[in-house]
């Protein structure tokens, strides 16, 4: 391998371990402030993906303009789940382990309804958007301008979601909910509010990644569970809560992803994020376990 086909790799790992990372923030921060693992997290980047391929194909919408109309459509697309889906199983005043049991079955019958709707309404053909597909030169390397694109954008979106995580009253308030929810309570947040805007938030970020994903990767009603699991994959390595470890963790799976693509084929690509996912529960239940052993 030559450095200019390892630098062409190296990109391509960044721009998908980017748009790995984005989604992977969203359930991430949806978990975070409810404890709800959404698994039909892929399926809102999947609306958004159509939302803005439909806005392209019959209006010729830039999917740069479709990206904020799907950020807002998921968000109260999300906003509206919590209401009708996850507010009744709250009034019955469940335990945390019956709630998250709940919430795993109502998601997966979420899940199941989208990709048949999705199905119904747009069949399974594959649907492509070519857009920005023209080369930009960055030394010896060629990349489409619309893969750098989604870099930027997956930057400018993770900079603004720690800044306002970090420096706003609203990002305190998800901090504290996420890092415990009784003495955030305690403490005066409306923890039920801030478990809507979370779950909005995280809403809107699979229908960022969705329009983003749209102008590098082929559109089907399926499309989204191959993205929750890694995202899941990502939100785990990465860290509960953590923002730079969910980042840094998509970038790693996204060039881990591209060179076993390289060097293995094109069929091992997912392989390979199964066993690094395989490989930290593992490892961290080893180390775990060594850990009570000391201690004992």
């Amino acid at each position: 391998m030559d450095v200019t086909t390892f630098l062409q790799l190296l990109l391509f790992g960044v721009v998908w371990g980017g748009l790995y990372a984005l989604i992977a923030t969203g359930l991430n921060l949806i978990y975070g402030v409810m404890k709800i693992l959404n698994i039909a997290h892929g399926e809102l980047m999947m609306l958004g993906a159509y939302l803005t391929y439909w806005l392209f194909t019959l209006w010729h919408v830039s999917p740069l303009i479709s990206l904020p109309l799907a950020a807002v459509s998921m968000f109260v697309f999300g906003i509206i789940m919590q209401k009708l889906l996850i507010d009744p199983l709250l009034r019955h005043n469940l335990s945390m382990g019956e709630f998250e049991n709940a919430t795993l079955i109502v998601f997966f019958a979420v899940l199941l309804i989208l990709q048949s709707a999705a199905l119904l309404l747009w069949t399974a053909d594959y649907r492509v958007i070519s857009y920005a597909s023209h080369p930009v030169h960055i030394g010896p390397l060629a990349v489409a301008a619309k893969r750098l694109i989604v870099v930027l954008v997956v930057l400018l979106v993770s900079a603004a979601m720690y800044l306002g995580l970090q420096h706003t009253l609203l990002g305190k308030a998800i901090r504290a909910v996420s890092q415990d929810m009784t003495t955030a309570r305690l403490m005066g947040i409306h923890v039920k509010r801030i478990g809507l805007l979370g779950f909005g938030i995280g809403s809107a970020l699979a229908g960022i990644a969705g329009s983003l994903a749209s102008t590098i990767y082929v559109i089907t009603p399926t499309v989204g569970l191959l993205f929750t699991i890694k995202a899941f994959t990502v939100m785990v390595v990465g860290g509960l809560g953590s923002q730079g470890g969910t980042l840094l963790a998509g970038l790693l799976l996204g060039v881990l992803e591209s060179f076993a693509s390289f060097f293995m084929g094109a069929e091992y690509k997912d392989l390979s994020g199964y066993v690094v996912l395989i490989a930290f529960i593992v490892w961290k239940s080893r180390t775990s376990s060594a850990f009570v052993s000391e201690i004992k």
